[in-house]
């Protein structure tokens, strides 16, 4: 039996709120031929990944499943009482599970070869990233560094 897709538990958004945004989305046809199990586990998948992320402030109750709702790092306990997840946040988790949906149609990264005297070298052009470029840019004012290539120190 598979667990079913609960907003606060393992996603940041119900089914029904990501068929809303993915019908705005443009490039959406693997989100429209998918299923609605498929849908929930790309949901789950998401937030999963985008869970593990530093992100500003703190929980908003140290007993919360997931990291969003979030409060300002330094406000009071009970403070605010209730809170969403940021619209940024919501389509940032539809747009990474509809490029979740379509990765297996694409190739791997290409591979760039060259030959140096005697030897070939191999490498790959664009920088290792799990996010498609529209998804990092929606999350990145909500993130301690705004970069995968960043380092925070902490002291």
């Amino acid at each position: 039996m598979t667990e079913r897709l609960t907003v606060g538990i393992n996603s940041y958004v119900s089914l029904a709120d990501a068929n809303a945004v993915a019908e705005t989305r443009l490039f959406a046809a693997p989100w429209d031929a998918a299923t609605d199990a498929t849908r929930e586990r790309a949901l789950a998948t998401a937030t999963a990944l985008l869970d593990r992320l530093q992100w500003q402030g703190r929980v908003l109750a140290p007993t919360q499943a997931l990291a969003w709702p979030r409060v300002a790092q330094h406000a009071a306990p009970g403070y605010p009482l209730t809170t969403e997840t940021p619209s940024a946040i919501v389509g940032a988790t539809v747009d990474l599970a509809i490029h979740l949906l379509t990765a297996g149609e694409h190739a791997g990264a290409p591979v760039r070869q060259r030959m140096l005297g005697d030897s070939l070298v191999m490498y790959f052009p664009t920088i290792a990233d799990e996010f498609p470029k529209h998804v990092r840019r929606a999350i990145e004012p909500y993130l301690e560094a705004s970069s995968a290539n960043v380092a925070q120190v902490r002291f």
